[in-house]
């Protein structure tokens, strides 16, 4: 009989592959950019998944940008923001920004899943099911990669760890997710070596998109040295803070 608990198989693993899933160029800034930083100059093989384009984020004022300008620039600054970071490489699926919440029932599921099939990484990253901004995609793509994660394991997957995108009490109050996984991290990660590397990303999305650049100048008045996630699978016992991607559960 095996009694070792899910995920505890790759404990201690510093060089591990990771997938990330997310809707639009710059979440992977806006979120876990320096805890990626910090794996991928361990070794780490990071591979990203994008649903859009992001062909209607809003510009900074003055670029005068067609839908399909955007999604170029913004599709030249994640691939530039995602090097700085340390990506192995990334997709683009494609589709509709603003609409992943129409797709037929399963079909980004079946994505994110073939990706998963492709790339057997150790962990997945992701929004949670608030998507820290109850942004309809970010909700989408949680519940596609939660549902293609679970589906994974059941069919025999190694296994592997979930966590979502979370944010600290006081910004889950503002964000209106204070009752949600978001909104209560369980995973505090160091990364004051890296940080500045998350800026560095912010910067190549700064360029056109203005709540990047907003979001890169509060970063840069107020530095979060402390990265915060949360793991979804395995679950993590009541009280305890984990300080690291695939660590177990001691904290």
């Amino acid at each position: 009989m095996n009694n070792t608990r899910p995920g505890s198989l790759h404990a201690g693993n510093l060089a591990p592959r990771i997938l990330t899933v997310y809707p639009h160029p710059d979440d992977e800034s806006f979120g876990p950019a320096a805890v990626l930083a910090k794996y991928a100059r361990r070794g780490a093989v990071i591979h990203g998944v994008f649903a859009t384009r992001g062909e209607h984020g809003e510009p900074l004022e003055g670029l005068d940008l067609s839908p399909e300008q955007l999604a170029e620039v913004r599709e030249r600054d994640l691939r530039d923001a995602t090097a700085v970071i340390g990506y192995a490489g990334i997709e683009l699926l494609g589709y509709a920004d603003g609409a992943l919440a129409d797709l037929p029932d399963g079909q980004l599921a079946a994505l994110v899943l073939a990706a998963i099939q492709r790339y057997v990484p150790d962990v997945v990253i992701t929004f949670g099911p608030g998507g820290i901004t109850r942004h309809p995609d970010h909700v989408a793509v949680s519940q596609a990669t939660t549902h293609a994660v679970h589906h994974a394991l059941r069919s025999g997957a190694p296994p592997m760890e979930l966590y979502y995108d979370a944010v600290r009490p006081q910004r889950a109050e503002q964000f209106g997710i204070a009752d949600l996984p978001d909104g209560h991290p369980n995973t505090w990660i160091d990364v004051s070596d890296t940080v500045a590397v998350k800026l560095d990303a912010l910067r190549c999305h700064a360029r056109h998109i203005k709540d990047a650049q907003q979001r890169l100048e509060q970063l840069e008045r107020e530095p979060e040295t402390v990265a915060t996630l949360y793991r979804a699978w395995p679950e993590v016992s009541p009280g305890l803070r984990l300080t690291g991607l695939l660590t177990g559960d001691a904290g």
